[in-house]
Parts: C-alpha cells; sequence; structure tokens
C-alpha cells in the first residue's frame, strides 16, 4: 500500500516537474524572439566623447527612421539623458537582420565619466553599451576625404571623429589664401561635408575642421585636395565594384560624378602584366565598361581618366580588381510593379506571394553584366504554368518587362497568384 502511495506520488511530481519545463521551456522561446526583435548594439564611434559631439550607433534593428517611438538613452548614475537620431542609414532589403547606423548628438548636462547607452525602439530596449564622457574637448580627427580631385562648387565628404554642429572648414589654396566654409551636417555621425568655394585656385589644397564647441577654436589634422577647373578623374570604390569575367560589362561605382557631367570623354585602363588595355566607359548618368576578353583570370589593375575640350586628366591612382573565370550571373536587388507606392527587397524579409495582373510592367534592379537584354530571359513561375520574358534596360542597373495581357484567371478575373522561393526570380 506504501509502495502503491508512493508510486502515485512520484507519478504526480512527475508530472509536474514535466509541466514546469514546458513553462520554462516555452519563456525561454518566449525570450529568445522577443530578444531577436529587440534593437541589438555593435560599436560606438567615437568611444569617448563629449557633450556636444557627434556619434555614429551601429547595430541591428535600431528603429531609425520606421520606429515612430525610437530614443537613445544614456544613462548615468540612474538618470537618463534623453535624445533622437538625427540621421543614419540602413539595408532596405532586410530590416530586422541588415547593419544600420545612427547618427546622434551627446546630449548637454552629463557629466563625465562612464555612462550606459540604450536603445529604445518598437517597445523594445537594447543591452547597453558603456560610454566614457569626457568634458576636455579635443579637435576633430580626419582620416579622409571622398575625393582627391574636386572642381570648385563641388561638395566634399570628409571622414573622421569628433565633429560638431558648430564646426568649420579651413582651405589653404595653392597661392597660400585661406578660405573659411561653414561644415554642412550629413546622415553619418562620422562625416561632415562642405562645398568647395567657386573662388580657390587650382592646384593641391590643404582641408582642416576647426572646432568651435570648446571656444578654443582647436585646428584638425590637415588633409590634401587638388582642385581642378579642367578634366579630371574618376575615382572608383574598389570595395563596391562586383567580380566579373572577361568579355562582361562592369558597372561602375565612383565616390563622384561630376566629372563625367562635364567630360567629353572618359576612358578606363585595364593594366594586367605589360598588356595594357584601354575602353571608352559608356555613358554619364550609369557609367559602365566593356572588360576585355583577351584579359586573364586573376589580379589586374585598372584607372581612369576624362577628357575634356581636348585636355586630358591625368590617370587615377590604379586600383586592384579581381577577375573571375567563369561569367557572373544577374543580381537582383529588388523588383516592383510600376504603380506601386515602394519596391520589394529580395531577402528574408521578403513576402512568399505576390500578386500580378495582365499587362503590369514589371521592374527589377540589380545588376546586369550584359550589353544588352537580348540574351537575357526572365523567368516567373505559377500556380498552373510559367511565363518566359525577354526583358527590356530601363538604365543598367534595371530591367523591365510587360507581363502578358492573357493571365490566367485567378480568385479575381484577371489576378494571379505566383509563388516563388527566395531569389524571387531567375535571369539567365
Amino acid at each position: 500500500m506504501l509502495l502503491k502511495s508512493l508510486s502515485k506520488r512520484w507519478i504526480t511530481i512527475s508530472f509536474l516537474v514535466f509541466l514546469a519545463g514546458l513553462y520554462v521551456t516555452g519563456k525561454a522561446q518566449e525570450m529568445v524572439a522577443e530578444r531577436k526583435k529587440a534593437p541589438e548594439l555593435i560599436r560606438i564611434t567615437p568611444e569617448q566623447v563629449t557633450p556636444g559631439a557627434e556619434i555614429e550607433i551601429e547595430g541591428y534593428r535600431l528603429g531609425w527612421p520606421q520606429s515612430k517611438d525610437m530614443q537613445v538613452v544614456f544613462w548615468q548614475n540612474a538618470i537618463p539623458y534623453t535624445t533622437y537620431a538625427i540621421g543614419g542609414g540602413w539595408q532596405a532589403k532586410d530590416i530586422d537582420n541588415g547593419l544600420q547606423q545612427m547618427k546622434v548628438v551627446v546630449p548637454q548636462g552629463i557629466n563625465p565619466g562612464y555612462c550606459s547607452l540604450v536603445v529604445e525602439a518598437n517597445g523594445f530596449s537594447s543591452t547597453p553599451i558603456p560610454l566614457e564622457i569626457d568634458l576636455s574637448i579635443s579637435p576633430p580627427i580626419i582620416t579622409e576625404t571622398s575625393s582627391r580631385w574636386v572642381a570648385p562648387g563641388e561638395v566634399v565628404w570628409v571622414t573622421g571623429t569628433g565633429f560638431g554642429i558648430s564646426d568649420e572648414i579651413e582651405l589653404i589654396d595653392s597661392n597660400g589664401q585661406f578660405h573659411y566654409v561653414k561644415a554642412g551636417s550629413t546622415s553619418s555621425g562620422i562625416k561632415t561635408a562642405f562645398t568647395l568655394p567657386t573662388e580657390i585656385a587650382d592646384g593641391e589644397a590643404l582641408v582642416r575642421v576647426i572646432e568651435h564647441r570648446s571656444g578654443n577654436n582647436q585646428l584638425s589634422n590637415p588633409i590634401p585636395i587638388t582642385v581642378s577647373r579642367g578634366p579630371v578623374p574618376l575615382e572608383l570604390l574598389a570595395n563596391w565594384l562586383p567580380s566579373l569575367a572577361p568579355g562582361q560589362w562592369l558597372d561602375l561605382v565612383t565616390a563622384n560624378f561630376k566629372p563625367l557631367e562635364k567630360a567629353d570623354k572618359a576612358e578606363i585602363l585595364f593594366n594586367q602584366g605589360s598588356q595594357p588595355f584601354v575602353v571608352e566607359i559608356q555613358g554619364n548618368t550609369y557609367p559602365r565598361v566593356y572588360i576585355p576578353n583577351q584579359l586573364l583570370p586573376g589580379n589586374v589593375k585598372i584607372s581612369t581618366r576624362t577628357w575634356l575640350k581636348n585636355k586630358v586628366s591625368v590617370w587615377s591612382d590604379p586600383i586592384d580588381y579581381t577577375l573571375l573565370a567563369e561569367p557572373v550571373a544577374p543580381n537582383i536587388i529588388s523588383m516592383e510593379i510600376v504603380g506601386w507606392d515602394e519596391p520589394i527587397y529580395l531577402g528574408p524579409n521578403t513576402p512568399k506571394t505576390f500578386n500580378l495582373h495582365g499587362g503590369d510592367i514589371l521592374v527589377l534592379r540589380g545588376n546586369f553584366p550584359v550589353a544588352n537584354t537580348n540574351r537575357l530571359r526572365l523567368v516567373l513561375k505559377g500556380e498552373t504554368r510559367s511565363f518566359t520574358l525577354i526583358p527590356t534596360f530601363l538604365d543598367p542597373g534595371s530591367i523591365k518587362a510587360k507581363l502578358p495581357t492573357n493571365l490566367p484567371t485567378g480568385k479575381t478575373k484577371h489576378l494571379v497568384n505566383y509563388q516563388y522561393s527566395y531569389p524571387l526570380t531567375k535571369v539567365y
């Protein structure tokens, strides 16, 4: 009898433990799911700041600009100092998992010492990240400018740390003349910008940032730029150029399109071993170039130059570029139907289905490394049949295709639901 009673108690206890385990597991899964919605901070630049200084916050799900309740809180001795983002950047194709940046000004009134920074967005708070507050204001530090060659009247972007909204730019031109312009606000906490004065002399000029927050007018380190009213080369952004194979077309990404706008002609130099190839750049709004098929897979150095009224610029500093052995397929970034308010960016958050009407014009944006669309085929797979369309170029970065008017009828007249898995479409 005693054994039977103990056995029943053991079964009851085991069942309660099982239920408790389910509860704990459910709560743990719920907490993990909640954490996946919360902002996640990666870094703050710089780590030591002063009140009134601009900083950049990097992380995920920061809530800017789509969250209405987003705020940044500096906690110090249980006292909150609240502020808000005044700029930033994000990956539109993956709002939840793409890296984001926010620009924030450190609040006035916060005391020297350590504090914790928290980002609140969409009803969730990030894990705090430490930050040191220093009341002694140091001069800004410049690391680079957006362009080495600049024409008067153009905008120059300056990257560095320690910037403030009251900063000023000092320029010393090739004649030794001083020029002062107001530093402009940007969407980044580690960038400032200014417009090059129209009266500045051609030749090398030195750029420095003056901070006025301390009242001491401290100067940053100088960094040189070259001012030219004549033709100047394009400065290609090596990290933004996709690797392709010989015989394909490369869309060029540059720090400044202004040299192309006024140029009569632009060229690119492919230098591999002792064999140079000079190819003309096509287009000034969406510049692209044919990669000679005589080149071999591997490293090649590329430079650019422009022509204006029979005058030619110097070649730009060469950058390294890697050629592949096999051609690369097109890469689609987003799609839209003409008339939509916003495009759909391909990524983890892409919807699983979309609706199309007969006669809709489908626009795909991305990289299409071909001379024309004659060899491209756009395949849409539906529930009952598939369509193969020949697209046309809108510009080198996008193609369009008009859907046939005789689409099969779905639940609504002339409406069909097309299923797809990532990637959304295949382009051959």
